[in-house]
């Protein structure tokens, strides 16, 4: 059986996992009296934590109920490599540079808070499911993670869609975004689309179209971005993901920040669409390339060397030159949609990727105790002294002295 709690409920998201046969619960958070009803109702071999927030909330108490349940981290996207992007765009915005490109030379030093809790995390669980390759090679070159903790967990994709692909070049027409508003990077990545970006394509393609979709949009999104007569137009939320992707020719999606595999361009090949992004944007889909990107990288990253559509790109007339050159030149465009599909099969493929997952998490259960016995610096971390010691010494120091603070 498995059992997705939750201290959130969403009617949408509960459908849909009963649906996949899962049985949802709601849990309030930090209640341990409920949390141990649920293990105990629910027996699991494995609990996985989504993000390292999760973790932090509810692993030392199932720990402290179920000690032999294996804790398996699912990261996501590495929050604080995308936090310190996020604060390298700002920077780079505030003294006018090209933050999209000034964001790639960022990464968070081992004195980041962010850093430290999210590595504190992968360490204290028994596995950590990573999405991005440069994301693990950057965990384990970078941040000491051993690599036997990691386990490569992309995107699990079907197929690509067969309605998309019957939709050919002249079957559609029109740039198209989309992303949560939630999200910071999407919301960044919209203002500079409306701003900048934009601009340069329309003054090429006097007629074009640009639509925005995205979940949790608010009026103040609306008022900032819908410019009909620029042809931007904020649509908001898309209720058919994949009608409103067939029906557009490219993607573009300019992100100056962000971490992780972006769910839009996999979305963007599965309905037919060549994407148009930065190197952010491209982060984690490029075959055979762990390394962040640098202007320096040797293959570009476009439809002649095998990806689906542009993104190494972060000056915003070169990204509205390449968004033009897939919406107007065909054979440019079929190129980039069947490498975008080879792409989504090569790398993100349910049927290669899902099975591995399954195995990893199947080795950990079947052999928890000999995986913690050599896990020497994550069972540190589940000392009790870890910080006690700091705490005795200013309740020595408020004793002796009288100090309050």
């Amino acid at each position: 059986m498995t059992c997705v709690a939750s201290a959130e409920a969403r009617a949408g998201q509960e459908d849909a996992l009963r649906a996949m046969g899962a049985e949802t619960r709601r849990m309030k958070a930090n209640r341990g009296d409920e949390l141990r009803a649920l293990v105990e109702a629910a027996r699991p071999d494995c609990v996985v934590f989504d993000r390292f927030l999760a973790e932090e909330a509810y692993a030392g108490r199932l720990r402290e109920i179920a000690p032999s349940v294996v804790r398996v981290l699912d990261m996501q996207d590495a929050h604080a490599l995308r936090r310190a992007r996020e604060r390298a765009a700002k920077a780079a915005k505030t003294r006018g540079e090209d933050a999209a490109k000034e964001v790639l030379k960022s990464a968070p030093n081992a004195r980041d808070e962010d850093l430290m809790r999210e590595i504190a995390s992968v360490q204290r669980s028994d596995l950590t499911l990573v999405c991005s390759p440069v994301e693990k090679e950057w965990l384990t070159r970078e941040c000491g993670v051993a690599e036997r903790k990691l386990r490569l967990a992309s995107f699990f994709v079907d197929s690509v869609d067969a309605e998309a692909m019957k939709r050919d070049f002249s079957a559609r027409k029109d740039f198209v975004t989309i992303g949560t508003f939630m999200h910071k990077p999407n919301v960044d990545s919209v203002e500079w689309l409306c701003e900048e970006v934009w601009p340069l394509v329309r003054k090429q393609l006097p007629n074009a179209t640009m639509r925005v979709y995205g979940s949790y949009a608010t009026e103040n999104h609306r008022r900032r971005f819908h410019k009909p007569a620029q042809g931007f137009l904020f649509e908001g939320f898309a209720e058919d993901l994949g009608e409103t992707l067939r029906a557009h020719r490219v993607l573009l999606a300019p992100l100056r920040f962000g971490a992780g595999i972006k769910g839009k361009i996999l979305d963007a090949w599965r309905y037919g669409l060549p994407a148009c992004t930065t190197p952010i944007g491209s982060e984690g889909c490029v075959p055979d390339v762990v390394e962040f990107w640098s202007p320096t990288s040797s293959a570009p990253i476009d439809p002649e060397h095998g990806w689906g559509g542009f993104g190494d790109f972060t000056n915003p007339q070169d990204i509205a030159d390449a968004a033009v050159r897939l919406h107007e030149d065909e054979n440019l465009w079929r190129l980039a949609r069947g490498n975008g599909a080879d792409l989504l099969d090569r790398l993100f493929s349910a049927r290669v990727n899902l099975p591995d997952v399954f195995d990893a998490i199947e080795r950990v259960i079947d052999d928890v105790d000999a995986v913690r016995d050599a896990d020497y610096f994550g069972q540190c971390l589940w000392r009790e002294d870890v910080r006690s010691t700091t705490y005795f010494s200013k309740w020595i120091e408020a004793k002796e002295t009288g100090a309050t603070n």
